[in-house]
């Protein structure tokens, strides 16, 4: 296991490097010709890393120029899921005075159900962003908005009606939107490979976090319910570019549990990651045969993460 951990950590930092090739000299990871909301991961990525001279020039930049007053990032059109993975490394790094003005702005985006919309205004609310939110509602102390959410997520699973499908989308009052609902219905087809794994993982990720928070056992055996529902997804559920969320609440529930399946799962993602890494530390996501830049570097960030954060709890078996 030394050797495999060791594997996961180099080809993160390989990831890290190609990343910072892109930083501008005054900090900044946004240029002419691409994106500009395209910073979102890399305090965290880099923080995970340890490059965190790199993440506070970033961050310096970005207090200087993009954090509004209200806490949203200008160019970001108030993305909730964006927003929460910025806030985190952020808020990782020690950067209050960036990472609690982001934090007010989230909070002030929880439906009265307790779900989250994927952007501020959207009508309907989404597991992505909603658990998400709930993990850094955690970081921020806030076991009650992380409560919030669990309560949605457990009812988003409870009105399961298709036991081949996982829905993930509902009213803003918390009804489920499924396909006699709503024609344009999203959900995890348990039937084919390439999913959006992360529907279930982040949920499951946030039930194993409330558990460590809290020590209530319930939070643990919701943990177990969303695990089992994982394990009828698809056979690449923990072998595709979409498990990264899923195999650090694998890591998580392991740590929880000692669940041998967990750990496994943790090892299948980590060894899909290393196999189809690029020579420059990226990977390719999507379908698209040329895919832009920007998409190489989102997969550098996030993937990063999984593999460090995955290789520090796998290490702490010794």
């Amino acid at each position: 296991m030394d050797e495999r951990i060791q594997r996961y950590r180099a080809a993160g930092l390989r990831a890290v490097e190609f990343q910072l090739r892109y930083q501008q000299p005054d900090g900044a990871y946004t240029w002419e010709g691409f994106v500009k909301d395209a910073y979102h991961k890399q305090p965290y990525s880099w923080g995970v890393a340890g490059f965190l001279g790199n993440v506070h020039r970033l961050l310096n930049w970005v207090k200087a120029n993009t954090l509004q007053p209200d806490g949203q990032l200008r160019d970001y059109s108030g993305d909730v899921y964006k927003l929460s993975w910025f806030f985190q490394g952020a808020h990782r790094a020690g950067r209050f005075d960036i990472s609690h003005p982001v934090m007010r702005f989230l909070l002030s985006c929880q439906a009265t159900c307790g779900g989250f919309p994927h952007f501020a205004r959207d009508e309907r609310l989404r597991v992505l962003p909603s658990a998400w939110v709930g993990v850094s509602a955690l970081y921020f102390g806030r076991a009650d908005v992380a409560k919030r959410v669990a309560e949605w997520c457990v009812s988003v699973l409870d009105q399961q009606r298709d036991e081949k499908r996982f829905c993930y989308c509902t009213t803003r009052d918390g009804k489920l939107l499924t396909a006699d609902v709503d024609p344009k219905a999203l959900f995890v087809d348990f039937t084919r490979p390439g999913q959006c794994y992360w529907e279930i993982g982040l949920p499951w990720m946030l039930m194993g976090r409330l558990y460590q928070a809290t020590g209530e056992g319930k939070y643990l055996d919701l943990a177990k319910r969303f695990f089992e529902t994982h394990l009828r997804c698809y056979e690449d559920a923990f072998s595709f570019t979409g498990s990264g969320k899923s195999s650090l609440a694998a890591a998580i529930h392991y740590l929880n549990t000692r669940d041998e399946r967990a750990r496994d799962a943790v090892c299948t993602f980590c060894d899909y990651l290393v196999r189809t890494q690029n020579a420059e530390g990226s990977w390719k996501v999507g379908a698209a045969p040329n895919p832009p830049l920007l998409i190489y570097i989102d997969a550098a960030a996030e993937f990063n993460v999984w593999l460090q954060e995955n290789a520090g709890i796998l290490a702490s078996e010794k």
